[in-house]
């Protein structure tokens, strides 16, 4: 991937501004002889498509919406589950004493460092934030086969979004082999291997999880910026843009968006699914705008797209769609998962494909 002029996806400035001010915004339950039946196999092999994902569990909130949970908290999660969500999405970060949390960025609002925090001094501040083992242990008590709606339902599964350090709190890359190390952690804690997914932009860290957990499912990441070429970018977000050299980067170029992103670039979307399948990834999720755009562009150019991952063994998931004629969309040209805010709107589509 380089961030360069030219791509294997060509768009207009203007159109890509415009479109992105429109679109982008067996194991046993510890103490227990319970065997945790739904596993991640479970949803990939028998889940009608397109599955709902809960995104940061039951969707984007701060405090804004009273009538949701704080996301990434353990109420989101449980509540998405117990409204039917087989599968949420949860992001996760590191405090300084190496415990894997659940929080959006590895940053505060006024920019403290969560890596220079212990657990105890981020709960002091952020009381709600829990630790990533609260939220899987929480999980494991949907992970038994459990009635639904419409009799047995796949459920307690989590999707761990490991997001890549800042630039800003991690200037040298340091930390990603402890990132890494405190996310196992919490999974081999809480023996919950086969109900995780491990999701990463970075296919470093991912190759990490790859190494160290080769069991375990790994998702990868593309964020539609990363299309793109450096002027481009510059003009969507308003923040500079500096090419760097990355160690062991998959030969990729690598860039940072002022202190806030550390991201490969890709000449086109055929190099990163070539990086994913390098991975070992068996899922690869898209910017919704990716086949929006292509579609815009090419009609029938999505569903050629999304065949050409599944016929190279992958799933194909999207983020993050809140409107009935985008999830309608996505189903048609064959996705497999739906990152959602609104999961009411989600369960009822579910399965709209089928």
């Amino acid at each position: 991937m380089k961030f360069t002029r030219h791509y294997g996806l060509t768009f207009s400035g203007l159109t890509i501004v415009c479109a992105v001010c429109l679109l982008f915004s067996g194991v046993t339950v510890a103490g227990s002889d319970k065997p945790l039946r739904w596993t991640v196999d479970d949803l990939l092999e028998d889940k009608p498509r397109p599955f709902v994902i809960g995104h940061r569990g039951y969707g984007e909130n701060l405090g804004e919406d009273p009538d949701k949970p704080i996301e990434n908290t353990v109420e989101s999660v449980r509540r998405a589950f117990k409204e039917g969500v087989s599968i949420v999405e949860v992001d996760v970060v590191m405090t300084a004493d190496n415990v894997a949390v659940a929080l959006h960025d590895d940053y505060l609002s006024d920019l403290t460092c969560v890596n220079t925090l212990t657990f105890g001094e981020l709960k002091q501040l952020l009381p709600y934030v829990p630790s990533l083992r609260q939220i899987l242990n929480a999980a494991k008590q949907f992970s038994l086969r459990n009635p639904g709606k419409h009799g047995e339902s796949i459920s307690g599964l989590v999707n761990i979004e490991v997001k890549t350090p800042a630039p800003l709190c991690d200037p040298d890359d340091a930390t990603e082999a402890a990132l890494v190390a405190s996310v196992l952690r919490a999974v081999d804690k809480t023996n919950s291997s086969g109900q995780v997914i491990i999701e990463a932009f970075s296919p470093v860290i991912l190759s990490m999880f790859a190494a160290e957990a080769p069991a375990v499912k790994r998702n990868f990441s593309i964020n539609m910026l990363q299309l793109l070429s450096e002027e481009q970018v510059e003009e969507i977000t308003g923040l500079p843009v500096t090419l760097i050299d990355k160690a062991d980067g998959f030969g990729l170029q690598w860039a940072e968006i002022g202190v806030f992103f550390r991201l490969p670039g890709y000449t086109s979307i055929d190099e990163y699914i070539n990086v994913a399948l390098a991975l070992g990834a068996q899922l690869v999720t898209l910017d919704k705008l990716i086949p929006a755009l292509l579609d815009s562009m090419q009609p029938g150019g999505a569903v050629l797209l999304v065949g050409q991952i599944h016929s190279l063994g992958l799933n194909a998931t999207v983020y993050t769609v809140d409107t009935e004629t985008e999830w309608l969309f996505m189903s048609e040209i064959g996705i497999d998962g739906i990152y959602t805010n609104d999961i009411p709107m989600g369960l009822s589509l579910e399965g709209s494909a089928e």
